[in-house]
């Protein structure tokens, strides 16, 4: 018998005995191929019935308005010179020295020299005397205060950020966890 011959009798022979699927795997292991369906499960899921927010409100400064004591014009020390006191004294100056002349004279005996004292010729002038020297004093001006209203923050103003978190609410939902596929499983033997 040929080699082609042999090879169409186990053909003929595996065909024979594998007429039905327990029967062809009887003698070995067999696996048949089967479908596995979607694997599903229920799960809960988060849906926003209404969204958050963010809202900022601003509020004013609160001011309060204070009369507040103010130097208007700072003091300060100065140094005056004092004139001089002075006094009028009369003062006799001579104009012409006093002394002697000679004066001549006639008479019934003949010419007559004699030394006459003659009296000083003076003057009375008034003349400024200083009684006291002029000075240099200190002279110190007190500051000038005055009233200014003044704004006085109480409380600054304020930047307040309130946030509103979002409202949530969970509904069931089926989801695919796994799609379905095919499988090779053990065939049973009957």
């Amino acid at each position: 018998m040929s080699l082609r011959g042999f090879a169409a009798l186990a053909a003929l022979f595996s065909v024979a005995s594998a007429t039905t699927p327990a029967m062809a795997c009887r003698y070995g292991e067999c696996y048949d191929k089967v479908r596995l369906p979607d694997v599903y499960r229920t799960v809960d899921r988060p849906v926003v019935v209404r969204p958050g927010y963010r809202e900022i409100v601003e509020t004013e400064p609160v001011v309060v308005v204070r009369p507040e004591r103010v130097v208007l014009q700072p003091g300060r020390v100065d140094y005056v010179m004092t004139p001089p006191v002075t006094r009028t004294v009369l003062q006799e100056i001579v104009v012409r020295r006093g002394g002697y002349r000679w004066k001549t004279t006639y008479g019934p005996y003949g010419e007559r020299r004699c030394k006459v004292p003659v009296a000083a010729e003076v003057k009375v002038v008034p003349r400024e005397v200083v009684v006291a020297p002029g000075r240099r004093v200190r002279m110190v001006t007190p500051p000038v205060y005055g009233y200014q209203n003044r704004a006085i923050a109480v409380r600054p103003a304020q930047r307040i950020v309130y946030d509103t978190p979002p409202v949530v609410s969970y509904e069931r939902t089926r989801v695919l966890v796994r799609r379905g596929s095919t499988a090779w499983v053990r065939a049973r033997t009957w």
